[in-house]
């Protein structure tokens, strides 16, 4: 991965620290937005083969899924992928739209909606995760695959393609005590900001 050689355990530490903290703030924000308790717990910070993502992100796909890609630009840039099953999405839509739910096919306004809580989860990450690194980070808007898992991931892959044998990947999941939201929540830095980020977190940027 590029940057490796500067890149001690210490500083995979404290980018890991900065992480937990930038999802405790995105699950803060969902659990506003919903009404209930929900958070978002780190599961692993790691480098993986390119080639292996799609199979890691598989391992959350169990049925109907609905995916909300966002990039990330600023002084990093990156992707954030989120994962919801559609029950998932349905249980949400009944809080944000009252009750006012198609178990069918989504509408325009429930697709917005679905978008809105992408966007709400990935900025306070990254605005948590820019007040800890000194760094400036904005989100695009999401782009909402609904049952096109195939589509997200191949539009992730072009993004990276380039961009080394290896990849960063920070995993977290969704823990519901009610158990009613599921999902998963992916960030891979571009590896051209990769070596800034952990410069950041390691003190030196």
């Amino acid at each position: 991965m590029t940057g490796s050689e500067d890149t001690p355990d210490l500083a995979l530490t404290r980018f890991r620290a900065v992480s937990e903290e930038s999802l405790r703030r995105a699950g803060e924000s969902l659990s506003g937005l919903l009404g209930h308790p929900v958070r978002l717990t780190d599961s692993a910070i790691s480098t993986v083969p390119g080639g292996a993502l799609p199979d890691l992100t598989a391992e959350a796909v169990s049925g109907p899924m609905a995916g909300l890609l966002i990039r990330f630009s600023g002084e990093a840039a990156g992707q954030i992928v989120i994962l919801f099953p559609m029950a998932t999405v349905f249980r949400m839509l009944r809080v944000l739209l009252k009750g006012q739910v198609r178990l069918l096919s989504l509408s325009e306004t429930e697709r917005s909606a679905v978008q809105e809580v992408g966007n709400i989860l990935a900025s306070a990450f990254l605005s948590g995760l820019a007040d800890l690194l000194g760094k400036r980070l904005m989100p695009s808007p999401p782009q909402l695959h609904v049952d096109d898992f195939p589509g997200l991931i191949q539009q992730v892959m072009a993004d990276l393609e380039g961009e080394g044998s290896e990849v960063l990947v920070v995993e977290a999941l969704f823990e519901d005590p009610g158990q009613r939201i599921e999902g998963r929540f992916y960030v891979l830095p571009e590896a051209a900001s990769l070596t800034a980020l952990l410069q950041a977190a390691r003190g030196d940027g």
